[in-house]
């Protein structure tokens, strides 16, 4: 927009070092706001000045980040600086340049200090001396991760860079965390899969369970056996997470008991390994940890039944696939219905549905909305076959497709077969 306005930004950024601890999504809504309004009400060939930096507030000794965006417009009527912040407010005077011959809703501004006030931060409106308005926002900023968790009642301080051994990720390799208060256990079992994976490390269950929500791995490894937060209480807590529950957890001890194994599977625990364990016998296990995961993975491609899957009938992940299917069901029909509108009637961010229908069924969301088509085509082609009430064209725009040489395309490759060869009994 700014571009095709001949609208020039000028950037100053002065942040050092850049790392810090913050909402990315919050603070990029109200980044978006800001630069949104501001090319709202800068005129053509106009300039926007983004100047953003830090600095330390000597009177509440705390490190600061302020972020301002300039523009080149008219400016803010005086009388309406605070109003502006107020939810559904519009300006009366002032008017857009955008074209567009829309001033918003009186939600944007709202909604940044809605957000910067969570921060514990300030967000203002100025005009400037040379012409045009300035809105500034300020908030206090952190630089490590210093996290209370509640452990059998009482708080816990904890900090991941410092109880936790916390590695750069690869995005080629899964991520393993292994929750294991024995160091030399946690190195035994890091020499035997460093190869394989990225991996964190955590001293107990009360900091695993921290580092399992902040960075979502694909496999946990842990003690039952650890002060503050044992792993049977760590896995349970893992497993009833919905954002979690999908992570594969294996559970070591020294107890080769029935009852602890038996707990330990009630707990939602996917294997258990007795203490002191050959590494073949671990590599084994999370080798067919996998192979029984693809192979859930493959029938439900086949079916799109969520029955294949196997899960405990209180799993969130059971629920969660049962309400995506339900929502396909629905909509599978709809040439409009993608990826977006699939996201927002699951009201969950597309990075944890992503993650969710990758781990879970092996497909990304786009894949997931065409294979339930597929499948429903398969069987209205099968419902054809004596009557031929609906040809292959019509069958495709029926499941949603827009172009039915895509459809075949998609169809021959999914199921190894040309719709019009399955048509015929003596095909299949």
């Amino acid at each position: 927009m700014a571009k095709d306005r001949g609208i020039t930004f000028i950037k100053s950024y002065r942040i050092n070092p850049p790392e810090l601890m913050f909402d990315r999504n919050n603070l990029q809504k109200v980044l978006g706001n800001l630069l949104s309004n501001a090319i709202k009400f800068t005129p053509d060939q106009g300039m926007i000045t983004i100047t953003s930096g830090t600095y330390f507030d000597k009177k509440e000794q705390h490190e600061k980040l302020f972020l301002s965006v300039k523009d080149t417009g008219k400016g803010i009527n005086e009388d309406e600086k605070e109003k502006i912040f107020e939810r559904f407010y519009q300006s009366k005077e002032n008017t857009p340049y955008s074209g567009t011959g829309q001033s918003g809703t009186g939600i944007g501004l709202y909604l940044c200090k809605q957000i910067i006030e969570l921060h514990n931060g300030t967000i203002e409106a100025l005009n400037l001396q040379s012409g045009g308005a300035c809105f500034r926002f300020i908030i206090p900023i952190e630089r490590k991760i210093s996290t209370i968790v509640a452990v059998d009642g009482k708080p816990v301080e904890i900090s991941p860079e410092k109880d936790a051994v916390i590695e750069k990720i690869s995005k080629n390799k899964p991520v393993l965390l292994i929750v294991e208060d024995n160091t030399d256990m946690r190195k035994y079992v890091r020499s035997i899969l460093t190869e394989e994976f990225n991996i964190l490390e955590a001293q107990n269950g009360a900091i695993g369970l921290e580092i399992t929500n902040r960075y979502q791995p694909d496999l946990i490894i842990s003690d039952i056996m650890m002060p503050e937060m044992d792993g049977i209480e760590f896995c349970s807590k893992v497993k009833s997470n919905f954002v979690t529950s999908h992570i594969p957890v294996i559970l070591l001890t020294a107890k080769s008991s029935v009852e602890t194994q038996i707990d330990s599977f009630q707990q939602g625990a996917d294997a258990f390994l007795v203490k002191p364990f050959d590494e073949d016998l671990l590599l084994a296990i999370i080798s067919n940890l996998n192979e029984k995961q693809k192979r859930l993975q493959t029938s439900f491609a086949e079916s799109m039944n969520t029955e294949v899957l196997n899960f405990n009938n209180e799993s969130p992940d059971k629920k969660f696939m049962e309400k995506a299917i339900k929502i396909l069901k629905e909509n599978y029909n709809n040439p409009d219905f993608e990826v977006p509108e699939f996201i927002d009637m699951m009201n969950i961010s597309r990075s944890l549905l992503h993650k969710k229908l990758t781990n879970i069924t092996g497909q990304s969301a786009s894949r997931f909305i065409r294979i339930y088509r597929l499948n429903i085509a398969r069987e209205l082609i099968i419902m054809n076959r004596e009557t031929h009430a609906m040809n292959i064209s019509e069958i495709a725009y029926e499941v949603g497709f827009r172009d039915p040489k895509y459809f075949t395309r998609c169809f021959t490759k999914h199921f190894g077969i040309q719709p019009t060869a399955f048509m015929d009994k003596e095909n299949v």
